[in-house]
Protein backbone atom coordinates (compact mmCIF):
# COMPACT_ATOMS: atom_id res chain seq x y z
CA UNK A 1 0.00 0.00 0.00
CA UNK A 2 3.00 2.13 -0.17
CA UNK A 3 1.50 4.09 -3.35
CA UNK A 4 -1.67 5.14 -1.24
CA UNK A 5 -1.03 8.57 0.30
CA UNK A 6 -2.11 7.82 4.03
CA UNK A 7 -5.63 8.90 4.97
CA UNK A 8 -7.01 7.44 7.67
CA UNK A 9 -10.53 7.86 5.92
CA UNK A 10 -9.40 5.36 3.26
CA UNK A 11 -9.25 2.77 5.96
CA UNK A 12 -12.42 3.70 7.65
CA UNK A 13 -14.33 2.83 4.37
CA UNK A 14 -12.98 0.00 3.59
CA UNK A 15 -13.57 -1.27 7.48
CA UNK A 16 -16.99 0.07 6.76
CA UNK A 17 -17.87 -1.78 3.50
CA UNK A 18 -16.61 -4.98 5.16
CA UNK A 19 -19.15 -4.47 8.01
CA UNK A 20 -22.14 -3.18 5.75
CA UNK A 21 -21.13 -4.83 2.17
CA UNK A 22 -22.87 -1.36 1.04
CA UNK A 23 -21.99 2.07 -0.04
CA UNK A 24 -24.78 3.75 1.10
CA UNK A 25 -24.85 1.97 4.77
CA UNK A 26 -21.45 2.43 4.77
CA UNK A 27 -21.08 6.21 4.23
CA UNK A 28 -24.11 6.80 6.29
CA UNK A 29 -21.97 4.90 9.53
CA UNK A 30 -18.98 7.13 8.82
CA UNK A 31 -21.61 10.14 8.69
CA UNK A 32 -20.19 10.43 4.94
CA UNK A 33 -21.83 11.87 1.77
CA UNK A 34 -22.51 8.44 -0.81
CA UNK A 35 -20.07 10.21 -3.34
CA UNK A 36 -17.02 10.59 -0.28
CA UNK A 37 -17.50 6.93 0.24
CA UNK A 38 -17.61 5.82 -3.27
CA UNK A 39 -14.84 8.26 -4.03
CA UNK A 40 -12.37 7.04 -1.07
CA UNK A 41 -13.56 3.12 -2.37
CA UNK A 42 -11.79 4.15 -6.11
CA UNK A 43 -9.22 5.66 -4.52
CA UNK A 44 -7.98 2.03 -2.56
CA UNK A 45 -8.87 0.38 -5.80
CA UNK A 46 -6.44 1.82 -7.26
CA UNK A 47 -4.31 1.90 -5.00
CA UNK A 48 -4.40 -1.63 -4.46
CA UNK A 49 -4.65 -3.10 -7.61
CA UNK A 50 -8.24 -4.83 -6.91
CA UNK A 51 -11.76 -4.38 -7.24
CA UNK A 52 -12.38 -5.05 -3.07
CA UNK A 53 -15.97 -5.60 -3.29
CA UNK A 54 -18.18 -6.73 -6.65
CA UNK A 55 -21.53 -6.43 -6.52
CA UNK A 56 -23.99 -9.44 -6.04
CA UNK A 57 -27.66 -8.76 -6.03
CA UNK A 58 -27.95 -5.94 -3.66
CA UNK A 59 -24.68 -6.10 -1.46
CA UNK A 60 -20.93 -6.00 -2.71
CA UNK A 61 -19.42 -8.94 -1.79
CA UNK A 62 -15.75 -8.92 -0.65
CA UNK A 63 -12.54 -10.36 -2.89
CA UNK A 64 -10.09 -12.43 -1.64
CA UNK A 65 -7.99 -9.54 -0.88
CA UNK A 66 -10.29 -7.47 0.64
CA UNK A 67 -11.13 -10.83 3.02
CA UNK A 68 -7.31 -11.38 3.65
CA UNK A 69 -7.15 -7.35 4.80
CA UNK A 70 -9.96 -7.33 7.00
CA UNK A 71 -8.36 -8.55 9.95
CA UNK A 72 -5.29 -6.01 9.96
CA UNK A 73 -6.90 -2.77 8.67
CA UNK A 74 -9.38 -3.20 11.81
CA UNK A 75 -6.84 -4.22 14.06
CA UNK A 76 -5.03 -0.82 12.73
CA UNK A 77 -7.94 1.02 13.39
CA UNK A 78 -8.73 0.11 16.50
CA UNK A 79 -5.07 0.25 17.97
CA UNK A 80 -4.90 3.84 16.54
CA UNK A 81 -8.10 4.66 17.92
CA UNK A 82 -6.70 3.18 21.48
CA UNK A 83 -3.90 5.43 20.75
CA UNK A 84 -5.52 8.55 20.10
CA UNK A 85 -8.45 8.41 22.66
CA UNK A 86 -6.27 7.64 25.84
CA UNK A 87 -9.43 7.89 27.78
CA UNK A 88 -9.28 5.79 31.15
CA UNK A 89 -11.52 2.76 31.17
CA UNK A 90 -14.22 3.58 33.78
CA UNK A 91 -16.55 0.23 34.32
CA UNK A 92 -19.42 2.47 36.20
CA UNK A 93 -20.09 4.30 32.85
CA UNK A 94 -18.97 1.87 30.30
CA UNK A 95 -22.03 0.81 27.89
CA UNK A 96 -20.19 -1.96 25.85
CA UNK A 97 -21.07 -4.88 24.56
CA UNK A 98 -18.58 -7.93 25.44
CA UNK A 99 -19.20 -10.87 23.16
CA UNK A 100 -18.20 -14.32 24.51
CA UNK A 101 -18.28 -17.65 22.69
CA UNK A 102 -18.46 -20.62 24.97
CA UNK A 103 -20.25 -23.67 24.89
CA UNK A 104 -24.01 -23.97 26.62
CA UNK A 105 -22.52 -25.57 29.79
CA UNK A 106 -20.24 -23.10 30.50
CA UNK A 107 -22.28 -19.92 30.23
CA UNK A 108 -24.78 -21.84 32.57
CA UNK A 109 -21.83 -22.78 35.56
CA UNK A 110 -20.01 -19.08 34.99
CA UNK A 111 -22.43 -16.69 33.74
CA UNK A 112 -24.31 -16.10 37.04
CA UNK A 113 -21.49 -14.82 38.95
CA UNK A 114 -19.92 -13.06 36.06
CA UNK A 115 -23.06 -11.20 35.50
CA UNK A 116 -23.67 -10.42 39.44
CA UNK A 117 -20.11 -9.09 39.76
CA UNK A 118 -20.88 -6.43 36.40
CA UNK A 119 -24.10 -5.78 37.73
CA UNK A 120 -22.33 -4.23 40.53
CA UNK A 121 -19.02 -2.75 39.16
CA UNK A 122 -20.23 -2.17 35.46
CA UNK A 123 -24.57 -1.99 35.41
CA UNK A 124 -24.34 -0.69 31.69
CA UNK A 125 -22.21 -3.26 30.17
CA UNK A 126 -23.48 -5.63 28.26
CA UNK A 127 -22.96 -9.80 27.62
CA UNK A 128 -23.45 -10.96 24.29
CA UNK A 129 -23.26 -15.17 23.71
CA UNK A 130 -22.11 -17.11 21.11
CA UNK A 131 -22.47 -20.52 20.20
CA UNK A 132 -18.28 -22.01 20.35
CA UNK A 133 -17.49 -23.40 16.79
CA UNK A 134 -13.95 -24.91 16.84
CA UNK A 135 -13.66 -25.02 13.32
CA UNK A 136 -13.79 -21.00 13.41
CA UNK A 137 -13.52 -19.12 16.82
CA UNK A 138 -9.82 -17.88 15.94
CA UNK A 139 -10.71 -16.31 12.36
CA UNK A 140 -13.91 -15.00 14.81
CA UNK A 141 -11.57 -13.24 17.15
CA UNK A 142 -8.83 -11.90 14.54
CA UNK A 143 -12.17 -10.45 12.73
CA UNK A 144 -13.62 -9.15 15.93
CA UNK A 145 -16.51 -10.73 15.20
CA UNK A 146 -15.79 -12.48 19.23
CA UNK A 147 -14.26 -10.58 21.90
CA UNK A 148 -13.19 -13.79 23.92
CA UNK A 149 -13.28 -17.73 23.82
CA UNK A 150 -13.71 -19.94 26.50
CA UNK A 151 -12.06 -23.26 25.59
CA UNK A 152 -10.65 -26.08 26.12
CA UNK A 153 -6.97 -25.64 24.83
CA UNK A 154 -6.29 -26.14 21.31
CA UNK A 155 -3.23 -24.54 19.41
CA UNK A 156 -3.33 -21.34 18.43
CA UNK A 157 -2.70 -19.24 15.35
CA UNK A 158 -0.13 -16.22 16.23
CA UNK A 159 -2.06 -12.98 17.31
CA UNK A 160 -4.18 -15.18 20.35
CA UNK A 161 -3.36 -14.98 23.63
CA UNK A 162 -4.83 -17.49 26.69
CA UNK A 163 -5.14 -17.16 30.35
CA UNK A 164 -6.24 -20.35 32.96
CA UNK A 165 -9.63 -20.15 33.81
CA UNK A 166 -10.27 -23.88 35.39
CA UNK A 167 -8.66 -27.46 35.56
CA UNK A 168 -10.65 -30.11 36.35
CA UNK A 169 -10.48 -34.06 36.43
CA UNK A 170 -12.07 -36.18 33.64
CA UNK A 171 -15.00 -38.19 34.88
CA UNK A 172 -17.17 -40.90 33.32
CA UNK A 173 -21.37 -39.92 33.83
CA UNK A 174 -23.91 -42.51 33.23
CA UNK A 175 -27.29 -43.45 34.52
CA UNK A 176 -27.73 -44.69 37.90
CA UNK A 177 -29.00 -48.16 37.14
CA UNK A 178 -26.57 -48.57 34.76
CA UNK A 179 -24.60 -52.30 34.40
CA UNK A 180 -21.14 -50.08 35.07
CA UNK A 181 -23.03 -47.93 37.85
CA UNK A 182 -21.59 -50.36 40.54
CA UNK A 183 -18.37 -49.89 40.28
CA UNK A 184 -16.00 -46.93 41.56
CA UNK A 185 -13.60 -46.69 38.46
CA UNK A 186 -14.12 -47.69 35.00
CA UNK A 187 -11.45 -49.75 33.00
CA UNK A 188 -10.66 -49.30 29.45
CA UNK A 189 -12.24 -52.24 28.78
CA UNK A 190 -15.48 -51.05 29.79
CA UNK A 191 -15.09 -47.97 27.67
CA UNK A 192 -14.48 -49.87 25.00
CA UNK A 193 -17.95 -52.21 25.67
CA UNK A 194 -19.96 -49.61 26.36
CA UNK A 195 -20.92 -46.52 23.37
CA UNK A 196 -20.03 -43.37 24.42
CA UNK A 197 -21.99 -40.02 24.03
CA UNK A 198 -20.16 -37.18 22.82
CA UNK A 199 -20.73 -33.14 23.00
CA UNK A 200 -18.73 -31.90 19.69
CA UNK A 201 -18.12 -28.18 19.10
CA UNK A 202 -16.61 -29.01 15.74
CA UNK A 203 -18.98 -28.10 12.84
CA UNK A 204 -17.62 -30.48 10.74
CA UNK A 205 -16.81 -33.07 12.91
CA UNK A 206 -18.26 -35.95 15.03
CA UNK A 207 -14.78 -35.28 16.99
CA UNK A 208 -15.49 -34.76 21.28
CA UNK A 209 -13.94 -32.04 22.65
CA UNK A 210 -11.41 -34.11 25.23
CA UNK A 211 -11.22 -37.33 22.22
CA UNK A 212 -7.22 -36.47 21.76
CA UNK A 213 -6.79 -36.75 26.03
CA UNK A 214 -8.60 -40.16 25.64
CA UNK A 215 -7.07 -41.75 22.25
CA UNK A 216 -3.89 -40.62 24.16
CA UNK A 217 -4.86 -42.44 26.80
CA UNK A 218 -6.24 -45.23 25.06
CA UNK A 219 -9.92 -44.81 26.58
CA UNK A 220 -11.40 -43.09 23.32
CA UNK A 221 -13.97 -46.21 23.04
CA UNK A 222 -16.59 -45.86 20.55
CA UNK A 223 -18.83 -42.60 19.51
CA UNK A 224 -22.62 -44.26 19.45
CA UNK A 225 -23.97 -40.39 19.65
CA UNK A 226 -22.68 -36.76 18.96
CA UNK A 227 -23.98 -33.56 19.77
CA UNK A 228 -23.49 -30.15 20.20
CA UNK A 229 -25.56 -29.68 22.86
CA UNK A 230 -24.50 -30.37 26.46
CA UNK A 231 -28.05 -30.10 27.77
CA UNK A 232 -29.09 -32.70 25.35
CA UNK A 233 -26.99 -35.29 27.13
CA UNK A 234 -28.73 -35.79 30.47
CA UNK A 235 -31.85 -37.21 29.10
CA UNK A 236 -30.20 -39.23 26.83
CA UNK A 237 -27.85 -40.31 29.67
CA UNK A 238 -30.68 -41.05 31.85
CA UNK A 239 -32.94 -43.16 29.53
CA UNK A 240 -30.14 -45.25 27.97
CA UNK A 241 -27.03 -47.09 28.43
CA UNK A 242 -24.59 -44.65 26.86
CA UNK A 243 -21.54 -43.42 28.94
CA UNK A 244 -20.35 -39.54 28.60
CA UNK A 245 -16.58 -38.53 29.64
CA UNK A 246 -17.14 -34.73 31.03
CA UNK A 247 -15.02 -32.79 33.19
CA UNK A 248 -16.19 -33.06 36.99
CA UNK A 249 -17.61 -29.50 36.96
CA UNK A 250 -20.30 -30.46 34.85
CA UNK A 251 -20.17 -34.09 36.10
CA UNK A 252 -21.47 -32.12 39.74
CA UNK A 253 -24.03 -30.06 37.99
CA UNK A 254 -25.84 -32.79 35.65
CA UNK A 255 -25.72 -34.99 38.42
CA UNK A 256 -27.56 -32.81 40.65
CA UNK A 257 -30.71 -32.48 38.69
CA UNK A 258 -30.50 -35.78 37.10
CA UNK A 259 -30.34 -39.78 37.71
CA UNK A 260 -26.90 -39.87 37.35
CA UNK A 261 -23.81 -41.11 38.92
CA UNK A 262 -20.06 -40.12 38.20
CA UNK A 263 -17.30 -42.69 38.08
CA UNK A 264 -13.61 -42.50 38.06
CA UNK A 265 -11.69 -42.80 34.74
CA UNK A 266 -8.57 -44.78 34.44
CA UNK A 267 -5.51 -43.14 36.55
CA UNK A 268 -2.77 -41.30 34.50
CA UNK A 269 -5.11 -39.18 32.58
CA UNK A 270 -4.47 -35.25 31.83
CA UNK A 271 -6.68 -33.13 33.63
CA UNK A 272 -8.92 -31.12 31.44
CA UNK A 273 -7.47 -26.88 31.29
CA UNK A 274 -10.01 -24.55 30.61
CA UNK A 275 -8.57 -21.04 29.31
CA UNK A 276 -9.94 -17.72 27.95
CA UNK A 277 -8.82 -16.93 24.66
CA UNK A 278 -8.46 -13.52 23.04
CA UNK A 279 -7.14 -11.34 20.28
CA UNK A 280 -3.82 -9.13 20.00
CA UNK A 281 -5.97 -6.30 18.82
CA UNK A 282 -7.66 -6.21 22.23
CA UNK A 283 -4.54 -7.78 24.59
CA UNK A 284 -3.57 -3.83 25.92
CA UNK A 285 -7.45 -2.38 25.87
CA UNK A 286 -7.75 -1.39 29.42
CA UNK A 287 -11.53 -2.10 28.84
CA UNK A 288 -10.62 -6.08 28.01
CA UNK A 289 -8.17 -6.23 30.80
CA UNK A 290 -10.84 -5.66 33.11
CA UNK A 291 -12.97 -7.89 31.48
CA UNK A 292 -10.53 -10.55 31.12
CA UNK A 293 -9.68 -10.28 35.11
CA UNK A 294 -13.20 -10.54 36.11
CA UNK A 295 -13.82 -13.79 33.87
CA UNK A 296 -11.12 -15.39 35.62
CA UNK A 297 -12.31 -14.10 39.21
CA UNK A 298 -15.77 -15.78 38.49
CA UNK A 299 -14.15 -18.70 37.12
CA UNK A 300 -12.29 -19.72 40.54
CA UNK A 301 -15.13 -20.25 42.25
CA UNK A 302 -16.12 -23.22 40.08
CA UNK A 303 -12.78 -24.94 41.66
Amino acid sequence: MNSIPFDLNLLRVFDAMMLERNVTRAAQRLHLSQPAASHALERLRKGIGDPLFVRSGREMVPTAKATALEATVRLMLEQLGMVLEQKPFDPLTSDATIRIGCVDVVEYLMAPLFIAMLGKEAPNVKVAINSLDATNFQQQLAAGKLDFVASVMVPLAPGLHSRKLTEQSLVALVRKRHPLAAKERVTAQDLQRWPRLVTSVQSDSNEGMYDHLLAKAGLAGKAAFTTPHFFAAPNLLANTDLVMIVGGHTARLLSSKFPLTTLQLPPGLPRLMAYIIWHERTHRDPAQKWIRDRLVESARYLD
